[in-house]
């Protein structure tokens, strides 16, 4: 039996040839499936108006994020559409 399969942010498909990016470090399903949780509950607090819990989803995405540039510019947004909902 194999392993998880990984999967990799901006990459295409495992088959295609030369699909990951030199350095693209690939996510496991379980950070991947974080993620999307992090996006539905943010969602959920903008629609709640719901600054505090926002803060705590957005300080988890930017920790999920890392040295991963499109996470971290999403994280961003997100904090811009917060704040500018003050």
């Amino acid at each position: 039996m194999q392993g998880a399969m990984k999967v990799t942010v901006g990459a295409g498909f495992p088959d295609e040839v030369g699909s990951d990016a030199p350095g693209e470090v690939p996510m496991s399903y379980a950070e991947a499936k974080e993620i999307v949780l992090l996006r539905l509950e943010l969602r959920a607090c903008w629609n709640r108006a719901d600054r505090a819990g926002a803060r705590l989803a957005l300080a988890r995405l930017a920790q999920v994020a890392g040295n991963d540039n499109e996470l971290a510019a999403e994280a961003r947004r997100w904090a811009s559409r917060f704040e500018d909902a003050a």
